[in-house]
């Protein structure tokens, strides 16, 4: 099982990492092993999806040590039968992470660095956020594309579906150890209520994790 990392923030939740490399009949074998039930009908005639499903059902039970119940909210978002337990999921290709918190809900969400972000960063910035970040730059976009989905993972879309005009982030405001980047954030649904997005640059990729501000116990990982 190959399991990346396991990042742990300071407000209690812990990030899990899987960078895929297996077939579908290799994830539908470690499945069947483990006795976890098989793909859903409505994600078994997409491979892409399919695999998603199958990783995120073998990272659940590492995560948790054995089978557990899952579905989704009305809202979409995922949930487990774990009495507390929130999780967030995100994937891009060849990643799949979970995130898991047992007090209070969190936003994760994992994106591949590619020139496809910096085409499509007018519909995730706002025109102060577009003067803020580097045109050009796409780890910079990256960064602030993961804050705004996984503030909107957060509150599960309340704040509305537009990420330029519903959330909205504000610069670097700290760098700590292990490459980890902090930054202030604001929600549309949640007026007044500090929220934080923490941030790492990994091989590739960018992870963001949103967070309500009351929640850190402190602010060095």
């Amino acid at each position: 099982m190959p399991l990346l990392d396991t990042l742990y923030y300071p407000d209690g939740t812990s990030v899990h990492l899987w960078r895929r490399t297996e077939t579908i009949g290799e994830l539908e074998t470690a499945c069947s092993r483990l006795e976890l039930p098989p793909a859903d009908a409505s994600v078994s005639r997409n491979d892409k999806r399919k695999g998603e499903r199958l990783v995120e059902m073998l990272l659940l039970h590492r995560i948790f040590g054995r089978n557990v119940t899952f579905g989704h909210a009305d809202s979409g978002a995922p949930r487990v039968d774990i009495a507390g337990c929130h999780i967030s999921i995100s994937h891009t290709p060849g990643w799949v992470c979970i995130a898991r918190n047992d007090s209070h809900s969190i936003g994760v969400d994992i994106e591949r660095c590619s020139e496809k972000i910096l085409r499509v960063r007018e519909k995730f910035l706002n025109s102060g956020e577009l003067e803020l970040v580097p045109a050009g730059d796409i780890p910079a976009n990256a960064l602030a594309w993961t804050a705004k989905e996984a503030l909107y993972k957060l509150f599960e879309g309340r704040g509305g579906a537009s990420l330029a005009d519903c959330y909205s982030i504000g610069e670097c405001v700290q760098v700590i150890n292990k490459g980890y980047i902090v930054r202030e954030a604001k929600a549309e649904c949640v007026q007044g209520e500090p929220l934080t997005v923490i941030s790492r640059v990994m091989s590739g990729a960018v992870l963001s994790l949103a967070v309500e501000t009351k929640y850190l116990i402190h602010t060095i990982l």
